[in-house]
């Protein structure tokens, strides 16, 4: 930096207070991501050590949306990891979920258990918390969702979700 800026200043090894600033905050910033990153690769170690006899390592819900589709690739392909996908029909699937969930496993290569919900059940309960004015109407496919989850890594001895 040079003396355009009139409110610079050196220290005494000739590095202006710009520079220093920069670096002093960029040195937090690195010094933060290698910590998250050497968290990350911990763990992910420890979820690679428990894989199955099947070669899971870990346990996933994929909605078709693009939280989870996300979620597909990032521990596909930046944490190197293989996981068992679940999906969980409640009767409100639309084509186009439908279309990215077998797309991503297709383009991942990964394997897929499909749990089909009553739609008959799914749809009784639902109005039941719709007619009693309850705040949150996907109470029922959310623990349906959770539960299915949970019944695959039991069955399949998978210690990550």
């Amino acid at each position: 930096m040079d003396t355009s800026d009139t409110n610079i200043k050196f220290n005494d090894q000739g590095v202006c207070d710009h520079c220093q600033n920069y670096k002093k905050n960029l040195r937090k910033i690195i010094d933060e991501s290698y910590k998250e990153n050497f968290k990350i690769k911990k763990i992910v170690k420890k979820i690679k050590s428990k894989k199955n006899k099947n070669g899971f390592d870990c346990i996933i819900g994929l909605s078709g949306g693009v939280d989870s589709s996300y979620l597909a690739h990032y521990i596909v392909k930046e944490l190197d990891l293989n996981p068992l996908v679940v999906h969980v029909d409640t009767g409100w699937n639309s084509i186009q979920s439908v279309n990215n969930v077998e797309r991503i496993i297709d383009k991942l290569n990964l394997d897929l258990h499909t749990e089909v919900i009553d739609w008959r059940e799914m749809k009784d309960l639902q109005m039941s918390f719709f007619k009693a004015g309850h705040p949150n109407l996907d109470i029922p496919q959310d623990h349906a969702i959770w539960a299915s989850i949970h019944k695959m890594a039991i069955k399949k001895n998978i210690n990550y979700l």
